[in-house]
């Protein structure tokens, strides 16, 4: 799951111009996929999760990323919420593969969508409460650090995981063992930079906001359907901390190199977080 918006008309040419070029210059390595490379098998991401779906069919289904912030609250986007019945939610954590018998599964007892979301537009962030605890174990299981309004500018890198849409676009009548080419099962990650607001809204995304922070990088990066709701990372001093949440793209992802990938900004919302933290 994830929200696409259309970018400004008026940067479309520039855009095609930008893709040719890209395409004539990019790497040949076919392991660079829209969402990244697999994380290495014996790794895990362990604040990492998979927000899952019990659907009509009786099984679950992952729809959406999320992040560990404590024991039993789990950091997403607002879209990975509204409308969906939450006893029907669950969340599929310590694992790198969704196949992973070892994995634990905590049902979903509510979510807490912020007052001012508005889709596409501000504030897409979502706390889940979990029925029960996640016990850290530091290896398989970790909370992420949110802590902290410092603003996060262009030029950082950042990495993002997440088991979304492998290609830019989704190919709906593959027969069901090749359901991978679309979705995998293990884990995603890619390391790409932020860019600062101003250049992302040149960049066509001109209706940003100061709650949102962008991320780009090299052709067929980036984040795609089933991304939404997982965790933008960046390397501090202190350790890793969290800076933002997938909120929406291109509706064709990760090829118009142009185009950026835009993230509910952290920090922004740093006491609105804590304050349902407690």
């Amino acid at each position: 799951m994830e929200l696409f918006k259309k970018f400004s008309v008026s940067h479309f040419l520039n855009t095609l111009l930008c893709f040719a070029d890209a395409v004539t210059s990019s790497s040949t390595d076919s392991t660079r996929i829209v969402g990244g490379h697999d994380v290495p098998p014996g790794e895990y991401v362990p604040y990492q999760v998979s927000l899952q779906y019990f659907t009509r069919k009786n099984k679950y289904q992952h729809f959406c990323g999320g992040s560990i912030i404590s024991p039993n609250r789990i950091l997403t986007a607002a879209h990975c919420c509204k409308g969906f019945d939450v006893k029907r939610m669950t969340v599929l954590a310590g694992v790198r593969d969704l196949n992973d018998s070892e994995g634990v599964r905590v049902k979903v007892s509510s979510y807490d969508i912020h007052n001012n979301y508005q889709e596409l537009v501000t504030s897409d962030i979502a706390i889940l409460t979990l029925v029960g605890s996640l016990n850290l174990d530091g290896i398989r299981m970790s909370a992420i650090e949110v802590r902290g309004s410092d603003h996060v500018d262009g030029g950082v890198p950042v990495t993002l995981t997440g088991w979304g849409l492998r290609l830019p676009i989704s190919l709906p009548f593959l027969p069901p063992e090749l359901e991978n080419i679309n979705y995998p099962t293990i884990l995603q990650t890619v390391n790409y930079h932020t860019i600062t607001n101003q250049e992302c809204t040149y960049s066509g995304m001109e209706d940003l906001t100061e709650t949102e922070i962008c991320a780009r990088g090299a052709i067929l990066t980036g984040a795609c359907s089933g991304d939404s709701g997982g965790p933008l990372v960046m390397k501090t001093s202190a350790g890793l901390h969290q800076v933002g949440i997938v909120s929406y793209g291109l509706f064709v992802c990760g090829v118009f190199t142009v185009i950026p990938d835009v993230y509910t900004r952290v920090s922004i919302f740093d006491d609105w977080i804590q304050a349902r933290m407690l």
